[in-house]
């Protein structure tokens, strides 16, 4: 069974249909934002840019759909001052290069993820992963347990018993179908998708937006990369990190927004079940982009966990 990871596009269906022809008929051009400073590195030959700032232990934070390193950007100031803080866009997101091959599959991504680290000579770092920067960075960190010392999961997703997001992404899943949404409607449908996901809507100001939907000036590649990883099989690669999730043993702290339009609490009861010794904090009147509604508090919870 093919599970559909693109968990931006959920709700309202009908809105989101609605959406699609107000965007058609829409002419707003988005303003090209200001450059980001960040640094790059080729891995495989695709441009990864990334953001890094600080001295002393990696602390590496991976980000999901349909954000970029843009999403930690109030709290990488405080956290840098207690360690080095690495947080890269994903290939096709942000200001990364597509992955090579449009291969969008978890465990293409964990590769991808490995040899970035690699290529900054990153070990003994503290992960941190939200949304679908969990199962890569999980998935990373089960084929490398000695390249990490410990782990900070935010809302995710790390088996197969999958929430049912809807109609929306079912319907994107289909060729030529998704294409036409997406180049029709992708405007509103990821608006749409980010606002559902935070409890203080204010957050998603139009700048904010258009630094996760265009962060180079077009929505093509986000587009391409929202339809990328709806349709890649993950059925294998969350089946891997099902069965093994119970063999993490380094410290590992779980934050989880109760009001998660997206993922509900009970997965991260789950995971929590799962890695024996594991911490369990949960934040309240916060949604599913955590970092967006509650940047301090997430922030303050990790570097008491860095700190214990």
């Amino acid at each position: 069974m093919r599970h559909s990871i693109v968990i931006w596009a959920v709700q309202p269906v009908v809105l989101a249909l609605f959406s699609v022809l107000l965007a058609a008929c829409s002419g707003e051009a988005a303003p090209r934002p200001e450059e980001i400073p960040m640094n790059e590195v080729s891995v495989d030959g695709t441009r990864i840019r990334y953001i890094e700032k600080g001295e002393g232990t990696p602390l590496v934070l991976v980000h999901g759909i349909p954000t970029s390193s843009f999403l930690w950007r109030d709290m990488i100031e405080e956290l840098s001052s207690h360690g080095r803080v690495i947080a890269p866009d994903l290939p096709g997101f942000g200001l990364s290069d597509p992955p090579p091959n449009g291969d969008y599959s978890i465990s293409s991504y964990a590769g991808l993820l490995e040899r970035f680290l690699e290529s900054l000579s990153i070990t003994e770092a503290t992960l941190v992963c939200h949304d679908f920067g969990g199962p890569i960075t999980v998935t990373y960190a089960l084929q490398n347990p000695d390249k990490y010392a410990q782990l900070v999961i935010l809302n995710t997703f790390l088996d197969t018993d999958l929430p049912d997001w809807g109609l929306l992404p079912k319907l994107a899943s289909i060729r030529p179908v998704g294409e036409i949404l997406m180049k029709l409607g992708g405007r509103s449908i990821t608006r749409a998708g980010l606002e559902a996901g935070v409890v203080d809507k204010s957050r998603i100001s139009n700048e904010v937006f258009h630094r996760y939907y265009m962060a180079d000036g077009s929505p093509d590649k986000v587009n391409e990369s929202y339809l990328g990883t709806l349709r890649a099989d993950s059925t294998q690669d969350l089946k891997f990190i099902e069965d093994n999730l119970h063999t993490i043993d380094k410290p590992t702290l779980i934050i989880w927004a109760e009001e998660d339009a997206y993922l509900p609490l009970r997965l991260g009861e789950r995971i929590h079940e799962h890695i024996v010794g594991s911490r369990f904090k949960k934040l309240p009147a916060c949604g599913h982009f955590l970092q967006e509604d509650k940047p301090e508090k997430v922030t303050k919870l990790i570097i008491e966990f860095l700190e214990r």
